[in-house]
């Protein structure tokens, strides 16, 4: 991606939406007044803006370097960290719901809560060993 035009219009495409999903979070923080909420709807923020920051990060000037580099590996790892406890705090909240009354939607957040825990571990068994050894 050596095409400037091409990199803005990625910012571009993706800024409303992100501003959008923000925006609707913020207005969830007002409506709901259960802290547990406000836990979730917080890290899922973070979330979107650390994933933002780093889009923009390895968009301005892309390159290897930049992408193998600790604040990138680091970014990821607190990014998904945060995925991860969201995930989790959700499923808790979720399953003994009166939402969940069907049983086809516990199985479906089993099955999303343990994807999102393997894809964390592998996240995490490809970003370590990389930052330890400094190889590929």
């Amino acid at each position: 991606m050596n095409y400037l035009a091409l990199r803005i219009w990625f910012i571009v495409s993706i800024t409303p939406a992100l501003a959008a999903v923000i925006i609707r979070l913020v207005w969830e923080t007002t409506i709901t007044t259960a802290v547990g909420t406000w836990v979730i709807v917080i890290l899922l923020m973070l979330v979107i803006l650390g994933i933002y920051a780093l889009l923009l990060y390895l968009n301005i000037k892309p390159s290897m370097k930049k992408l193998k580099s600790l604040p990138v590996r680091i970014g990821v790892a607190v990014i998904a960290t945060a995925t991860t406890i969201g995930a989790i705090i959700h499923f808790i909240r979720f399953v003994p719901s009166p939402e969940a009354a069907v049983p086809l939607s516990v199985v479906i957040a089993s099955l999303f809560l343990m994807a999102g825990i393997s894809a964390y571990l592998l996240i995490l068994r490809v970003i370590w060993p990389i930052r330890k050894t400094g190889k590929s």
